[in-house]
């Protein structure tokens, strides 16, 4: 079929959950998946983010004493994801690793950005907390591509080019007709504001009943609300410890516009994402 012979609506993206650990929407991660996940994160782990893989699920710790210690032990290992047990270590954490509860990312309605007055109200009120090994805590990184590339407002430096963008659409935007990966199928995509947050909560809802998690145990790390985003050297100690937060939560969600990815196109593997797929951390 050549380009511009079809068009095609794709179901709206804000209503499809994420899947967790499989860095996809529609296909959950396998054990075979997951032990790949785990060798290419040892394979690389000098290239930095590149060596970020699929979430690790939590495994548990052998046990090595008996009574209430060893169960002190075991709680504490649940806690941690796989590769945080096996690899974590290896990895620097040059800032403390801030999370958002999840209750709290569905009420305040929108991906945050990190700037002073907003990050020192939340840290104040407990709705942006340090995650801490072993505090039982369940932890899930987000791991995406920006929407809105050219976004600028009151709060970005005019004089760094790097200050520009945001991770979800600031406003509502047209629908926009893109070519399939083959370039043979024109698909309409909707842009209304926010959609990535919704993504997002759809996903994690569906995780939490998939898992049978407990909401009030879950919380989240997303970079332009857990990097600061007003202070270049904080920013810089952030990006340095990507790995290390990875490692320490036990899944990992991948939120894209696409509502299905299926059939030997995608065959499971993040980098035939598209636009994530070229760009993520996989």
């Amino acid at each position: 079929m050549g380009c511009g012979a079809s068009h095609e609506r794709a179901e709206p993206a804000g209503l499809v959950p994420v899947v967790p650990t499989a860095a996809s929407t529609p296909v959950a991660a396998s054990e075979k998946a997951e032990k790949a996940a785990v060798e290419n994160l040892v394979a690389e782990a000098d290239e930095a983010v590149p060596a970020i893989t699929e979430g690790m699920r939590a495994e548990k710790a052998p046990a090595s004493t008996s009574g209430s210690e060893a169960d002190g032990e075991q709680a504490s290992a649940l806690a941690l994801s796989g590769a945080a047990l096996s690899f974590g270590q290896q990895f620097e954490m040059t800032t403390p690793m801030l999370v958002m509860p999840f209750r709290t990312f569905k009420a305040q309605g929108r991906i945050m950005k990190s700037i002073q007055a907003w990050r020192d109200e939340a840290l104040a009120a407990g709705s942006l907390v340090v995650h801490e090994e072993g505090s039982g805590k369940i932890a899930i990184f987000i791991s995406h591509t920006w929407w809105d590339r050219s976004f600028t407002d009151a709060t970005s430096d005019p004089n760094n080019p790097y200050d520009v963008g945001a991770p979800d659409l600031q406003t509502d935007y047209p629908d926009q007709q893109r070519l399939d990966e083959d370039g043979d199928v024109w698909v309409e995509y909707q842009r209304p504001k926010d959609l990535k947050w919704r993504i997002i909560c759809a996903g994690v809802q569906r995780l939490l009943e998939q898992e049978g998690l407990k909401e009030e145990e879950v919380s989240l790390w997303v970079d332009w609300q857990s990097i600061y985003q007003d202070d270049e050297a904080e920013k810089l100690k952030g990006v340095k410890s990507l790995i290390r937060y990875a490692t320490l939560c036990q899944y990992m969600l991948v939120p894209t516009e696409e509502a299905y990815l299926v059939g030997d196109y995608y065959g499971g593997a993040p980098h035939h994402i598209p636009a994530y797929g070229s760009r993520g951390w996989w």
